[in-house]
């Protein structure tokens, strides 16, 4: 290696002479001769040579991570001088140094699941380890672009665990079992909550929790089927000179790092430009999926659609409805309501049901299963988090997003929910009075299978479920949890607020 530094140093040092006194000699020779002084010729390998164009192909993504650098070093200097300046008027400030265009990668996306419409103009590819704090960061917002950019966006998923990353591979393996039995997108979303603690227990819990095979789940698991798939996102990753994750790749723009949803937003926005679309006007396949919700009378039955849960395996996909104002049940595709009555389809936002022959649409109530508002009850009582060492700045700023969104199968919360007595001696109280009851704190349940799918540690404070308080005098998780719609909780970790939520699914 020596030997190699030595002899390119020699000719860095020889081609710089050269270029110095050449203008007072004659040269002489073949063009070749001549490029390799320009510096359009890099280097010779015997009768081979590396051409410069050839040397930075190689690294489009490291030259590009330096530019970047560069211009935030400009921005940051460019701030101060425009804030010495004292500008009377801010409008007046006109700004011309722009952000640089990231390089476009080809990214294979061949055989590889997909989240969203399979025919999306941009195509988001997310390189990401289920290790990495900064990868569990940005799913807040792969989840809000999901949203608001449905129809003209999808997403897959690809692996590149990093070194240090120990469980990084094996978590990889069990998000692709997880894939062979149809649950992928919710699997890797749950895993996201124990990305600081994974385990071939947690895999394990996790399939279990979201029922599925879990017969299957291990022999895939030990047969290790999906080491050489795993291995080619990796290879491909370390080609293109990636080092760390995230990286996500929009219409194969290179994105490093951790970024918010506004970055994100802002080439995603600059593609659509460029392909004259418009994020105000719906993608057709946005439209075909609610034609139907258009066309179709809303039913008059005495049915209520509290929830879905979505499955890329249409048959495993899932409506909870509530009938005559009975406790609402789960039904799939094609099983009877009532009385000549069935379910005919299921989307996000309504179902379609068989009504004696004739189709009818049946809306969910409010309208988005997904969406889970911070309640007026929650802003009323934020004058009291300082209590518990929040101000609102920083409870607005931490918790408006779930870290991770869980699921949780409908059987398996009913069996662990018949011990809901031991699972009450679980809380003690934390000494934390907020609003005349303690909080409550919960301990000893390292080992507790239940606790640990929730997604809850040692000494975990809870704080709200939904709209309510949890505390000495009530404790509402039980109920929310057997309710069978989504869940939101609010809870203090180490001194600093989380939020997570859970969906239950079949």
């Amino acid at each position: 290696m020596k030997n190699i530094q030595s002899i390119i140093w020699y000719f860095i040092f020889f081609s710089l002479t050269f270029s110095i006194e050449a203008h007072s000699e004659e040269v002489t020779g073949k063009s070749t001769k001549k490029n390799f002084i320009n510096g359009s010729i890099v280097a010779r390998v015997g009768d081979d040579h590396i051409t410069l164009q050839e040397l930075d192909n190689k690294l489009k993504l490291a030259l590009y991570d330096l530019e970047l650098a560069q211009y935030h070093t400009r921005l940051a200097k460019l701030t101060v001088l425009i804030e010495k300046s004292n500008p009377e008027n801010t409008k007046l400030v006109k700004v011309s140094l722009r952000l640089p265009e990231p390089p476009r990668m080809l990214v294979p996306h061949r055989n590889r699941s997909v989240k969203g419409n399979l025919e999306a103009p941009i195509n988001i590819a997310i390189f990401c380890s289920y290790q990495s704090p900064h990868c569990k960061a940005i799913q807040p917002a792969l989840r809000k672009i999901s949203k608001l950019y449905s129809g003209l966006t999808n997403q897959s998923i690809y692996d590149f665990p990093l070194k240090f990353h120990r469980q990084g591979r094996a978590a990889a393996l069990a998000v692709r079992c997880a894939e062979q039995q149809g649950d992928l997108w919710p699997y890797q979303d749950g895993l996201y909550a124990y990305w600081n603690r994974l385990s071939g227990s947690i895999y394990k819990n996790l399939a279990t929790q979201m029922e599925l095979n879990i017969e299957e789940f291990e022999r895939c698991l030990s047969s290790k089927k999906f080491d050489s798939d795993i291995e080619k996102d990796i290879q491909f990753a370390m080609e293109i000179g990636m080092q760390k994750v995230p990286v996500v790749f929009i219409n194969g723009l290179y994105i490093k790092g951790p970024k918010n949803f506004d970055y994100y937003s802002f080439w995603i926005e600059k593609e659509l430009h460029q392909l004259k679309l418009k994020k105000s006007k719906q993608h057709p396949w946005v439209e075909a999926k609610k034609s139907n919700k258009q066309e179709l009378l809303d039913t008059q039955l005495p049915l209520v659609l509290v929830g879905v849960s979505l499955s890329s395996h249409k048959d495993k996909s899932t409506a909870l409805i509530e009938v005559k104002q009975e406790k609402a049940q789960a039904f799939r595709k094609g099983d009877e309501i009532l009385t000549g009555v069935n379910l005919a389809s299921i989307t996000q936002y309504y179902v379609i049901i068989e009504n004696n022959g004739s189709q009818e649409k049946l809306i969910l109530a409010g309208n988005n299963s997904f969406h889970v508002p911070l309640t007026e009850e929650l802003n009323r009582e934020l004058k009291n988090l300082h209590l518990i060492g929040l101000s609102d700045k920083s409870w607005s700023k931490k918790m408006i997003e779930p870290a991770a969104i869980l699921p949780l199968g409908k059987k398996w919360l009913e069996n662990n929910l018949k011990n809901q007595a031991i699972l009450n001696q679980k809380f003690i109280d934390s000494g934390v009075v907020l609003a005349g009851h303690s909080l409550m704190r919960l301990e000893n349940i390292e080992d507790n299978e239940f606790f640990t799918g929730l997604g809850f540690v040692e000494s975990d404070v809870l704080l709200r479920v939904n709209d309510k308080w949890v505390n000495s005098a009530q404790n509402s998780l039980w109920d929310a949890l057997a309710s069978g719609k989504d869940v939101d909780v609010f809870f203090m970790r180490n001194g600093l607020p989380q939020r997570l939520k859970y969906m239950v699914v079949e």
